[in-house]
This record gives C-alpha cells, structure tokens and sequence, in this order.
C-alpha cells in the first residue's frame, strides 16, 4: 500500500520540464502527506497538461456524499477493471501524482520501523493515479479527488512490504495521461513492469504521527 509521501522539495522548474506543463500553482510542499489532504498531479485534459491539487482519497462521481464509506487512496492494480470505484477512471481519467519519496512500515516483532524510499537519481517520483469528480447535487459543491494504483512489491521494497506505489518511468508518460487511449490491458502491463530506480532507508517513528512534520521525517535512523 501507500499510505503517507513527502513532497518535500519537488522544485516547479523540474515539474515544468519532466511533465511539460507551462505553469505550477502552488502545492503543499510537506514530507509527511497523508490521505485526505490534497496532493499535486498531473492530468490531460483537450491536449494540454496541467498541474491539479487532488484530494487523496477518491471519490467517485455516482457516489450520493462525499462522506462514501470505502473511499479509497490506493487502487490495486489487480482490480482497476472490476471495481466500481475505479473502473470508469482507469478509462479515462488517469494522472501522475507527484513526489519526492514514500514511507513504508515493516512489523519487527511488536514494533514497526518505518521505511524513507526515493528514486537513488533523485527525480521526481511519479506514481500511477487515477481521478474522479464529485458534485454534489444540492449546493454545486466539486470536489475532485484522487488515488494512488500500487502493485506487488518488487525487490528492494519486498524485503519490507507486499504492496509499493506504481512508478512510472517517463517513456510511458504519454500513454499513461492520453485519455483517447482505452487499451486498459497495456496500461495494467506497464504498472506491472519492475522498477529497479528506488533506494530506501530507516527512519525514525516519528513520521508515523501524521501530525510530526519537517526534515527529521526522512533522517535516517540506526
């Protein structure tokens, strides 16, 4: 799974260049993210990129209140064409939710330690999303919201935990954000491809507080 990022440092002229978008409006820059707050992506629209504030935790567009039990901040890969939740936005409504790490927690004994991963090169992370909007009927309210798609965990992130977010890698940025592409079948296959660019390292318990923030989240520990 994928439970807390960081977006920490994610630099407007890296964006600009990576996603070619012409502008980025300001984003929460935190590195302890967790669902609920809003979070920054990339998503196509008529042929022009644009850099959006999604919420984390989707909320699909049948849905009565924004209050649906179940919301949810992953999607695992598996079921992207089976579930209700997700299986209109993997059609059409597809992003790249940015950061620049994640944490994962591994259970050692009574304790779980968590886990700083990050591209070794330092890129920019772009995970696999998936979008939706919400409009409540009654006041005109919109709410627009997102997920992020995990997969099975491959080596390094195994040693740690079953699940990682989906990478991207930028060969595969186009496919991923043209809504004219339907062929849900080629974009599971390219979630699926190993992704050999992360490093990772222990880091304190106090990153597992949502509320703790600020650099000692990614010091390394032990």
């Amino acid at each position: 799974m994928c439970g807390r990022i960081s977006t920490a440092n994610l630099l407007p002229d890296d964006i600009s260049e990576l996603f070619h978008v012409s502008s980025v409006p300001t984003f929460l820059q935190s590195y302890n993210v967790a669902p609920t707050l809003h979070i920054p992506a990339i998503r196509e629209q008529n042929q022009v990129r644009s850099l959006v504030n999604f919420r984390w935790g989707l909320i699909p567009h049948w849905a009565r209140d924004k209050q649906i039990k179940g919301s949810s901040f992953n999607a695992r890969v598996e079921t992207l064409t089976q579930k209700p939740f997700f299986r209109d936005s993997i059609k059409s409504k597809r992003c790249i939710v940015l950061a620049t790490g994640f944490y994962e927690w591994q259970k050692q004994g009574d304790v779980k330690q968590p886990y700083y991963i990050y591209r070794a090169d330092n890129e920019p992370l772009a995970f696999a999303g998936l979008w939706d909007v919400w409009v409540d009927k009654v006041t005109g309210e919109t709410l627009e919201s997102c997920a992020i798609i995990t997969v099975p965990a491959t080596h390094p992130m195994a040693e740690i935990h079953e699940r990682m977010p989906a990478v991207l890698e930028a060969e595969f940025f186009d496919t991923w954000l043209d809504p004219e592409f339907k062929e849900t079948h080629v974009l599971q296959d390219i979630l699926r491809m190993p992704i050999n660019a992360l490093a990772m390292y222990p880091v304190s318990t106090y990153v597992s507080n949502s509320r703790n923030e600020g650099k000692r989240c990614v010091e390394r520990f032990m």
